[in-house]
């Protein structure tokens, strides 16, 4: 069938949209082949080392949770307290958050090693571990995203021919307030459990701080809105439709303005108890290593502080700015960005600077520094294929924003 034959059958397949799912087929098989060397051959196809065992993938993993947050952060500000203003914003939240989780699952398959055991904390319950419960954490969270989901799959026109399903579908739609409740207790545990997966680790002087799951929580909750945010503008900008009223869009940009701010204001605390009030001389040499063998500063200041909260805060709470959904939807990168960088910092960082205590070991360890080599980039590139592929389906076949907003 030629490409014109094509078009007049289904006329929503642009040309555009077809250099896009060219695109989007590209990035997936670079990461299809990418992943079949890490599976065929294991682990030592990645510059991962015993020293560095986290790295780019554990950064994506991160990064792809905290960017899902807005799942919860929406779904309790609807349910729980009662602002069915932002409803309108829910279904896509939910849908991102979604993404979001099913992505970092996609990462952790090729980081673990043997994937073949992914089922082994379900079975061999190892309580004393902090992964072990953030990993119960995040398949009860996924699971409860996936009910929540369901009155929305329901509604598509394929479902037409099996009305029951539809109608229980609606149902679970009364649960919606419990469901939320149950996401949001589930989400803040294994949001601040993953900070305090690092924040626990004695001989690791840059972690070991109780700050940390505080830290992952406010980043998350600041975030995961701004991402619904920006999406939002964009579609619009592709579709030449608005979605959903623009003040209410001003409304996330401003909250997630305004948890930015509080999270800019704990990091300096964190930052002055670390390297002033309350250092020491593991973390002086720590820090010393980092700033000389890592571009640790320029992720800390240019990356974390100034693209990832300074220039967002601006663009989503000045005036001037918050009124253009193009500054907004810059900020929405912008803070995105900033979580890459953060997550990037926590993890790698933390795992250069060689242990002060090392069992079995009779010298001190030298410094580990680590590049992501092309086979796991290769992943990241099809890993975020799959993201961009699962949110073009989305909002092209799936009732993401129910009621569209007057012009």
């Amino acid at each position: 069938m030629t490409t014109l034959a094509l078009s007049r059958r289904l006329p929503w397949l642009t040309p555009g949209l077809l250099a896009w799912i060219a695109f989007l087929a590209v990035l997936l098989a670079i990461g299809g082949v990418a992943a079949a060397e890490v599976l065929l051959k294991g682990l030592e196809v990645t510059n991962l080392t015993d020293a560095v065992p986290w790295g780019l993938w554990i950064t994506i993993d991160l990064s792809a949770i905290a960017l899902g947050a807005g799942a919860f952060t929406l779904s309790a500000v609807v349910y729980l307290f009662g602002l069915k203003r932002f409803q309108s914003v829910v279904r896509l939240a939910v849908f991102i958050g979604f993404i979001g989780y099913t992505t970092a699952l996609l990462t952790l398959v090729m980081d673990i090693g043997r994937p073949d055991r992914f089922w082994h904390p379900w079975v061999y319950w190892n309580v004393h571990s902090v992964l072990w419960e953030i990993t119960w954490c995040i398949t009860i969270y996924l699971l409860i995203l996936i009910v929540e989901f369901a009155p929305i799959i329901v509604d598509l026109r394929f479902f037409e021919r099996w009305p029951r399903l539809r109608s229980l579908g609606h149902r679970i739609h009364v649960a919606a307030p419990a469901l939320a409740l149950a996401g949001l207790l589930i989400s803040l545990l294994h949001q601040s459990s993953l900070g305090a997966t690092y924040g626990i680790l004695r001989s690791r002087p840059i972690w070991f701080k109780p700050s940390m799951p505080i830290m992952f929580v406010i980043s998350a909750i600041a975030v995961g809105p701004a991402v619904a945010m920006a999406t939002t503008f964009v579609v619009e900008w592709i579709t030449g439709k608005r979605k959903i009223e623009h003040d209410l869009l001003r409304t996330l940009a401003r909250f997630s303005g305004l948890g930015l701010l509080l999270y800019a204001y704990i990091k300096i605390w964190d930052l002055a108890a670390v390297s002033y009030y309350g250092r020491t001389p593991a973390s002086d040499t720590a820090l010393f290593i980092l700033r000389g063998q890592t571009p640790y500063n320029f992720g800390f200041w240019v990356g974390e502080m100034i693209l990832g909260i300074a220039v967002p805060v601006i663009l989503f709470l000045v005036p001037r700015f918050n009124r253009s959904p193009f500054y907004l939807s810059v900020g929405g990168g912008l803070a995105m960005l900033g979580i890459v960088f953060n997550r990037w910092n926590v993890t790698v960082s933390g795992l250069v600077v060689p242990l002060a205590y090392s069992p079995g070991t009779l010298f001190q360890p030298t410094p580990q520094p680590y590049i992501p080599n092309l086979t796991e980039w290769g992943v990241v590139i099809g890993v975020v294929g799959y993201a961009l592929a699962m949110l073009t389906l989305g909002i092209r076949f799936l009732p993401l924003f129910p009621k569209p907003a007057p012009e």
